[in-house]
């Protein structure tokens, strides 16, 4: 019974999360959600007691799908630098792969504006936050990151920037130009980063 359990939270947490990647939060239905998902209302309201709690169901199963499939396939590079730009690109690619993880996009927008510190949500960024700022721990030991930068501050920065250059590129392109957007981050990214004196050897 509980792999079957299992199988059936997932099932709607795939409906939703393409729904509030096409929808978003407003905008989606729940009754379309389990609609789409085949179950009846008795078992939906089972696994998930109301919108707010199968938003950050979804939010939370597309954000970890996004994080390993980003990962894997950046592969593992030379140095840290390498590390972030062959992260950021592969990140597009997934986003565009699979228009379901959008709702990472779309709900982080969304739900991130009511949300605050020390909630469940402001919660959920800590895996995206720390994976950079242990890039920036690994590039400091390699010499190929500024001594002078905290780790943890410069992470939570660039996860903003990665943040920003996301809504922005909805906003203004419905995300077609994401790619053209990331790579000028990382232009910025890198110049701020690097060590001076390295570079210049």
């Amino acid at each position: 019974m509980q792999a079957r359990a299992r199988r059936t939270r997932t099932r709607i947490l795939e409906s939703a999360s393409a729904a509030f990647a096409r929808d978003g939060y407003e905008r989606t239905s729940l009754n379309e959600v389990i609609r789409a998902s085949g179950l009846t209302k008795g078992a939906f309201y089972f696994h998930f007691g109301s919108k707010e709690e199968l938003a950050h169901a979804a939010f939370r199963h597309k954000q970890e799908q996004l994080v390993e499939r980003t990962v894997a396939e950046a592969g593992e590079q030379p140095d840290a630098l390498a590390q972030l730009e062959a992260t950021l690109r592969a990140r597009v690619r997934v986003l565009r792969e699979d228009p379901a993880l959008g709702c990472v996009l779309r709900l982080g927008s969304e739900l991130g504006a009511t949300a605050g510190p020390g909630s469940e949500f402001a919660s959920f960024q800590e895996s995206t936050i720390e994976y950079v700022s242990d890039l920036v721990r690994r590039g400091q030991s390699e010499g190929v990151f500024r001594t002078d930068l905290e780790p943890r501050a410069t992470g939570e920065g660039i996860f903003a920037a990665m943040v920003g250059a996301d809504r922005v590129s909805r906003l203004l392109s419905g995300r077609s130009d994401l790619e053209r957007r990331t790579e000028k981050l990382l232009d910025l990214l890198v110049n701020g980063l690097r060590d001076g004196e390295r570079s210049m050897k």
